[in-house]
């Protein structure tokens, strides 16, 4: 054997041992996005102006960016569009979806109201939302201590379909978004409000505010945030699910989340899980309700009744929640191990590989060396 052929053995045993590229980037999109996107080329997004750490314009250069808008552009170079980014307020961005002025929204909380007029992608991120006010004032901790405050919020925010939906009554101060809601807080303007957490402790730090507004609850809710389209528009929500499906396989959103946030995924869902006094306070909001409802129609008699089922569902849902809570860590824990036995896996495959490399090129080597002396001798 020639030394050439010697080198080009090598070659071939290195690229049989390490392992190879990914796939072609469109590959799980169906024929017709794929036929869409061609034609397209160009996405139009509506975010929000104000929203970090997810999306927001950087006072000091102007750029548009945080991890929404990271995630959105990763997913345009996968897919090979181009992604245009249109910040507004919050309120003004979901119009211009609906109003055909933008494709999609770069983020919105998914609720069973805006399913009527939007149609959602897989979950991108958990959004915590908790209560807030300043350090010193009243502190209220749950939603039916909210009833008859001043709440600052931003337009268009969920917690507005929160609150009627625990049918809280509250005298909403409203803002074109969350940096302007916090503002209304600490001038005094507002009594509280309920804050995603992320844009919270991004805003509080940013702005030294942390000694002046505090987290007075545990989350009332946890948002689902997703990217949003118009109802119908199939083609690109399928796009864009299967953009947040491949950043989520290849590691790109736990990337770009810990980049963000200086948390794990798992860690941030972990932590947004509602705690037993949470579901105990939210339970106990709706037996009000409903023990208000009663006493019109049926007298007390039936409302004691009615209250005494509803705390005894309440203690079953705190006892399923402790369950649940103790499954969660056992998993998180098996997830641990997991992770740790994968990546041993992969450091002895890679060490394998490495010695089967050396070894095809020590006799790769050792051929050659024969060949040449076999061909001196002749």
């Amino acid at each position: 054997m020639k030394p050439f052929a010697a080198l080009a053995l090598v070659v071939i045993a290195s690229s049989l041992a390490l392992p190879s590229g990914g796939a072609a980037a469109d590959e799980r999109l169906p024929a017709a996005a794929k036929a869409w996107l061609e034609e397209r080329r160009v996405v139009v997004f509506a975010g929000q102006e104000h929203y970090p750490p997810f999306e927001f314009i950087d006072e000091r250069t102007g750029e548009y960016g945080g991890m929404a808008v990271e995630l959105l552009r990763w997913i345009a170079t996968e897919f090979g569009f181009t992604a245009v980014f249109r910040p507004m307020p919050f309120e003004e961005a979901q119009h211009a979806v609906l109003r055909g002025e933008a494709d999609a929204m770069t983020g919105l909380f998914r609720s069973n109201e805006r399913l009527l007029r939007f149609d959602f992608t897989e979950p991108a991120f958990n959004v915590p939302a908790s209560i807030y006010a300043r350090v010193g004032a009243e502190e209220p901790r749950s939603a039916a201590a909210l009833r008859g405050r001043r709440v600052a919020t931003q337009r268009g925010d969920y917690a507005i379909e929160y609150l009627a939906m625990m049918a809280t009554e509250v005298e909403w101060v409203y803002a074109d978004d969350f940096g302007d809601a916090i503002g209304l807080l600490a001038s005094g303007e507002a009594d509280a409000m309920i804050g995603d957490e992320q844009v919270m402790d991004y805003q509080l730090q940013a702005r030294r505010l942390g000694e002046r507004i505090r987290k007075t609850s545990a989350p009332l809710y946890v948002g689902v945030d997703c990217m949003a389209v118009a109802k119908g528009n199939v083609l690109l929500h399928a796009i864009l699910n299967a953009g947040i499906a491949r950043a989520r396989k290849t590691g790109t959103l736990e990337m770009i989340y810990q980049k963000w946030t200086g948390q794990r995924l798992e860690t941030q869902a972990a932590m947004a899980r509602p705690t037993p006094a949470t579901i105990a306070a939210t339970v106990t909001a709706i037996a009000a309700v409903a023990a208000a409802l009663l006493a019109k129609r049926r007298g007390g008699r039936l409302v004691a009744e009615a209250t005494a089922a509803l705390r005894g569902q309440a203690d079953r849902l705190q006892a399923e929640n402790e369950a649940l809570a103790a499954a969660n860590a056992r998993l998180r824990v098996d997830l641990e191990e997991r992770s740790r036995l994968e990546v041993e896996k992969r450091r002895i495959d890679a060490e394998a590989a490495a010695r089967r490399v050396e070894e095809l090129t020590r006799c790769a080597i050792a051929k050659a060396l024969d060949s040449a002396g076999g061909d001196g001798d002749s």
